[in-house]
């Protein structure tokens, strides 16, 4: 893939900073993209110093206008042969309480946001009639329930769909597409919960490596799906979670069913 194009939305958060890199290292030309401006243009930063050949293209891709022009920019930067759909958004709340804006936000970025992203990405692929691989980025959440992050987890089981559907559509185009479930990860969007020394050891508890999640965990198994190693992988849903979900795992809050009105509290919460 030396001679060829990445796309990495959600570039500037953890996850897509280390696949950009990852994909950098490999000596690809990256494409990197976030609405975050600043942010983007310090990983840009980042990956030049190490040699990249990069594109750092700011974009909301909940705008339908402005995803049309960053592909644009793809076009005259270099064919494209991968994409890494990532960018996500994610708040917690019980959906009895959510505000209809809050689930449309979710919904927007989440699910809308991943769909113009990755047919952006198809198109061109199918245009320049060499083939490539999309790999969405979901979570554990998108095929398990956890409370308290219901408009999360719908929004990205809609993406598992989607994933599927685009696979069997772009065959023909010789276009692969995969789904990747991250369970806990060490990220910015996680810290606040694992900060707290007793959540920690508990998701630590119920992690069978006997480790978190890193970004770097994320990127090479990107990585390796974007890669003709990966040529015979289609359709697929691969979890990456270090067995977590063996047993249902993550669940950062629980209630008391027995009592009426029982409040949410952190798993981690001794009971009482």
């Amino acid at each position: 893939m030396s001679d060829r194009t990445v796309l990495v939305t959600g570039a500037a958060g953890d996850i897509g900073a280390a696949t950009a890199a990852r994909f950098a290292r490999d000596g690809v030309r990256v494409v990197v993209t976030d609405r975050r401006r600043e942010d983007l243009d310090r990983v840009a930063e980042t990956l030049r110093a190490a040699g990249a050949e990069v594109l750092a293209h700011a974009c909301d891709q909940t705008d339908p206008e402005a995803t049309a022009a960053l592909f644009a920019a793809i076009e005259a930067f270099g064919p494209l042969k991968a994409a890494f759909i990532n960018a996500g958004y994610g708040r917690y709340g019980a959906l009895i309480d959510m505000t209809f804006e809050q689930w449309r936000r979710h919904v927007d970025v989440n699910l809308n946001g991943g769909f113009l992203m990755a047919q952006g990405a198809a198109r061109l692929m199918a245009k320049a009639g060499r083939g490539g691989a999309i790999v969405i980025n979901a979570s554990t959440a998108a095929s398990h329930v956890c409370d308290l992050l219901g408009a999360y987890a719908a929004s990205k089981a809609g993406l598992a769909m989607l994933a599927r559907t685009m696979a069997s559509e772009l065959g023909v185009h010789r276009i692969r597409v995969n789904l990747i479930l991250p369970g806990v990860i060490e990220t910015s969007m996680t810290q606040s919960l694992l900060d707290d020394p007793a959540t920690r050891a508990d998701v630590l508890s119920e992690t069978p490596v006997g480790r978190l999640g890193q970004p770097e965990d994320i990127a090479r198994l990107v990585a390796f799906l974007c890669s003709e190693e990966a040529g015979f992988i289609t359709g697929a849903e691969i979890l990456v979670d270090g067995g977590q979900t063996i047993h249902g795992y993550p669940r950062w809050f629980r209630a008391d069913y027995a009592k009426p009105g029982s409040e949410w509290r952190p798993m981690a919460e001794p009971r009482g």
